[in-house]
């Protein structure tokens, strides 16, 4: 299998994204240190319950194992290792986080939780200016808003990242591949060829109102609404044009005496 070298686009998103799951995690520390200082005075607060769903779903998050995945996927996008390795589920005990699901279906996993962490923290934030503009706990609120404020931005940006590369593996994986194998100076190929019965997930970021919002879509869907697109754009052949002989200058003195007279 040839390889190649990865582009400069996606040696940026491998680098933001282990740059953000590292920035993500100092984040999800800080906040769980100001929920345990808070939360026997502000427990009951609408606002601190939605502090808790974003304390959750970032537990959740960090908890998938993105670096993991981030490891298996890249190699494959850089043709390093074959794209069945990331179809193939994981070895790991029942009991960890990931057990029997490949990489694959793990990293839309990842993009599903990343679209749902904007609302809670959208909402919180919210509950929070409430608080502010009544200069009510001022230093809280502001430590929280600039936390909420550093989480959105992570997650939306992790979000458009991993949305990018499921797409490029989706890509690749939906094509007939050959490994070669090699035991004891001995060369096999063996041949892989995508399922029909599984049909591949396109998804796509659309901005709406305030925030990212996850759409999926699979392979057959978006083949037929080009279709229809490309239906609507070619003439119709049913339509039938007839072409006017040249009027020649006999008639065309005929009428004009006619004319005179």
């Amino acid at each position: 299998m040839a390889q190649r070298q990865e582009s400069p686009g996606e040696e940026g998103e491998e680098q933001r994204l282990r740059a953000a799951v590292r920035h993500l995690q100092a984040e999800a520390g800080v906040l769980e240190r100001l929920v345990y200082k808070h939360r026997n005075q502000h427990r009951s607060a609408a606002y601190f319950q939605y502090l808790l769903k974003v304390r959750r779903d970032l537990k959740l998050l960090l908890s998938a194992n993105i670096v993991e995945v981030l490891n298996a996927t890249f190699p494959v996008l850089a043709s390093r290792k074959p794209p069945n390795t990331i179809l193939v589920p994981s070895r790991q005990a029942k009991k960890k986080p990931g057990a029997n699901h490949s990489h694959h279906k793990r990293l839309l996993g990842v993009a599903r939780l990343l679209s749902q962490m904007a609302e809670p923290v959208m909402k919180g934030a919210v509950q929070i200016t409430f608080l502010l503009a009544r200069s009510f706990f001022v230093d809280l609120c502001a430590a929280l808003l600039a936390l909420l404020a550093r989480v959105r931005v992570l997650i939306q940006q992790m979000l458009l990242d991993v949305v990018s590369i499921y797409n490029k593996v989706t890509d690749l994986t939906d094509r007939k591949q050959a490994v070669r194998i090699s035991i004891d100076r001995v060369q096999a190929f063996r041949e892989y060829y995508p399922s029909s019965n599984d049909p591949n997930t396109i998804l796509e970021c659309v901005w709406v109102k305030d925030k990212f919002v996850l759409n999926e879509r699979t392979k057959a869907s978006c083949q037929k609404a080009q279709d229809d697109i490309q239906k609507s754009c070619t003439p119709d052949l049913s339509i039938q044009y007839e072409t006017l002989g040249l009027v020649s200058e006999e008639i065309i003195c005929v009428e004009q005496n006619l004319w005179q007279q």
